[in-house]
């Protein structure tokens, strides 16, 4: 008789594996909202007069309401008593429901109110949206789930997978909100709020479900001693790894946001606006793809390295396709197909990068166990949550800026009159988008990986702290 396969177990059995790979569904859904169609959303298709400059100023408010809220928030949820569900999980489903209404909020933009009306409601949702995101302590709550490397791994690798179900409407968001808006006689702007309603809500049910599915671990017991300012001020002198992760983390994962944040303008102007509903579903799809072969070839393609070596190797491949483009724009006008080649090759080292970069804010948060005696993971998760905001943020300044600075008119280049004057976008918008997905990232790449350099947690140090922290735990 054959043997009954063995179940797994604890934390990899099958419910808190479904929890961690569906409880970010939102955030995931948020973050291809706000990185790939929300700046267009507003300056093309919102109703919002001066759009640009109006989402210019808004990203640069929330990245000053973060630099006091994130923090703030990873103290309150480092300060919290562990409830009969758990530390950090509380904070997580009251993060999915704020998310939710907020992208709700955000895409829903009334058109037949007051201008100040709709910088309001726009302010407002934006605002929901940043508190909603940091309260996602995805990376806490594994922390407290293994302090094995290869345990973590495991946590990371298949839920990162799987959770890119959730990005595969998204990758084609911005095409299925096109075709809505031709259902709706044209009406772009009803078409994105039907696109987000009927992605967003199932998605948040999804998430809510998994979240609720997830079981802390046992190394959250070592973070329930109540921590106060001095241990915040003690952790941020004495953990160098997380000040070096964290910057390059900035720096690096501007990559990715410059890119998705610049590229959908770039191919409606350089391809054309007809063709940008066929190309928009050919980028999305480049995403998808992208990310999702980078994450299953990481534990492969990575096998040997330790985690901060792994990074800097990301880093600087995904960067080689971008200098590529560059450089080859320089003489012949790239093939869309050539182009996307291109870009899917950044992608794969892009998605690949999420491993390492995951490892090394979980290290970051064992450094504070090991020097304080008290993980902080909340506050870890805090720092970490601000600089992925930061890296969106910085991606649509400098898309804004470009913006702005040719003075974009989407429906002036998109009118019959224009059209039949023979009129064409300012050269200096291509060459300006050019300038933010390819030459800046590239500089970024090279930046980032020198940073590493410097992030101490190398073979011995590592080695040294995991055995002394195996040790204390044995105790």
């Amino acid at each position: 008789m054959k043997e009954k396969k063995r179940e797994k177990q604890y934390p990899l059995n099958f419910k808190n594996m479904f929890g961690l790979s569906t409880m970010r569904w939102i955030v995931v859904a948020g973050s291809s909202l706000m990185t790939s169609a929300f700046a267009i959303y507003l300056t093309d298709y919102s109703g919002i007069a001066n759009a640009a400059v109006v989402s210019t100023v808004l990203l640069a408010f929330g990245r000053i309401l973060d630099a006091v809220d994130d923090p703030l928030q990873g103290f309150i949820m480092d300060r919290s008593p562990v409830t009969r569900i758990g530390k950090y999980k509380p904070f997580l489903l009251a993060g999915i429901v704020l998310t939710t209404l907020s992208l709700l909020m955000m895409f829903n933009i009334p058109v037949n109110i007051a201008e100040w009306g709709k910088i309001v409601l726009l302010a407002l949702g934006y605002i929901f949206y940043e508190v909603g995101v940091s309260f996602q302590p995805d990376y806490a709550i594994k922390a407290t789930m293994a302090d094995d490397p290869k345990v973590r791994e495991k946590l990371l690798v298949a839920p990162r997978i799987f959770e890119q179900i959730v990005a595969v409407p998204f990758s084609f968001y911005l095409s299925i909100a096109l075709v809505f808006g031709g259902m709706c006689n044209g009406d772009n702007h009803k078409g994105f709020s039907m696109a987000t309603l009927i992605f967003v809500l199932p998605i948040a049910l999804v998430a809510f479900i998994g979240a609720l599915c997830i079981k802390e671990g046992p190394y959250v017991s070592r973070s329930e001693d109540r921590i106060g300012i001095r241990d915040v001020i003690a952790m941020l002198k004495a953990n160098k790894p997380l000040w070096i992760s964290q910057l390059s983390g900035l720096i690096g994962g501007c990559i990715f946001t410059f890119v998705v944040a610049a590229v959908p303008y770039y191919v409606k102007w350089a391809y054309g606006p007809e063709n940008f509903g066929t190309y928009s579903a050919v980028w999305g799809a480049v995403i998808l793809l992208g990310v999702i072969a980078g994450t299953v070839f990481a534990p492969r393609l990575l096998r040997g390295f330790i985690p901060v070596k792994g990074a800097i190797f990301c880093y600087l491949a995904q960067v080689a396709p971008l200098a590529l483009i560059y450089i080859l724009g320089l003489f012949v006008k790239l093939h869309p197909y050539v182009f996307f080649s291109l870009i899917f090759g950044m992608m794969v080292f892009s998605g690949m990068s999420y491993i390492p970069g995951s490892l090394i804010n979980m290290e970051c948060m064992d450094y504070n166990r090991w020097k304080l005696g008290n993980g902080m993971q909340g506050m870890v998760q805090a720092v970490s949550s601000f600089v992925q905001k930061a890296q969106v943020a910085l991606a649509g300044l400098a898309t804004g800026v470009v913006l702005v600075a040719v003075k974009y008119d989407a429906a002036l280049y998109e009118s019959e009159e224009f059209v039949a004057s023979g009129g064409t976008v300012p050269p200096e918008l291509l060459k300006g988008l050019e300038l933010v997905f390819c030459v800046i990232p590239v500089v970024l790449g090279i930046a980032t990986a020198l940073i590493l350099f410097a992030y101490p947690l190398k073979k011995k140090m590592r080695d040294l702290m995991y055995a002394e922290l195996s040790n204390y735990e044995n105790r």
